[in-house]
């Protein structure tokens, strides 16, 4: 009678273990993606979409000033509580975007293909202060931030830090995963870049 016992005990705990372990399903298609929205002739900026697509929240730094729009305050306010495509003061970085030597093909005549481009001024360095906190994007929404034009030169590809709902880390902290989402001036419209220096 006893040895039943023990068996129904193992038998329970070994069920328990394998629901336990059942593979989590992670959804196809997941993307966090930057896109093109708008160029302001006037202004001289470009406007950028940011989109969540993938089935959780993300969030990515800001800066805690944005002339003009809001106080650090307000941004704070909003970070969690901001309408779908909402303006915010995204922080990002700059880069030169390497074409890589598929770029540089020769065709038969020895002439380079693409042939080659006009010199670019070099990428933009700029200065900030360390004042940001981080705006949290719901699954399947997506924020508006403003660039220079200067910052989207053909030979300069933009980024912004973003970590998962779930990963504990700030999203300026760069121990442990940090993910990357990136834009190349290259990938504007034709008729924006040519009117970027």
């Amino acid at each position: 009678m006893l040895f039943i016992g023990v068996l129904c005990v193992s038998v329970t705990s070994q069920a328990q273990t394998k629901s336990d372990q059942d593979p989590t399903v992670i959804p196809k298609n997941q993307r966090v993606s930057i896109e093109f929205e708008s160029f302001d002739k006037e202004q001289g900026t470009i406007k950028l979409r940011l989109h969540n697509w993938t089935a959780w929240d993300i969030r990515i730094p800001v800066e805690m000033n944005f002339p003009g729009k809001a106080n650090g305050l307000e941004i704070v306010k909003s970070a969690k509580a901001h309408p779908d495509g909402a303006e915010a003061p995204v922080r990002y970085y700059l880069e030169e975007h390497d074409p890589g030597p598929w770029m540089q093909m020769t065709d038969a005549s020895g002439r380079k293909s693409p042939p080659d481009e006009p010199k670019h001024p070099p990428v933009p360095k700029f200065q900030r202060v360390d004042f940001m906190t981080e705006w949290w994007i719901p699954k399947n929404q997506s924020i508006v931030f403003e660039v220079p034009k200067e910052h989207m030169a053909r030979n300069i590809e933009l980024y912004v830090y973003l970590r998962y709902e779930w990963e504990n880390l700030g999203t300026e902290v760069l121990d442990g995963p940090v993910h990357l989402v990136y834009f190349r001036g290259i990938d504007l419209p034709k008729k924006i870049q040519a009117k970027i220096e």
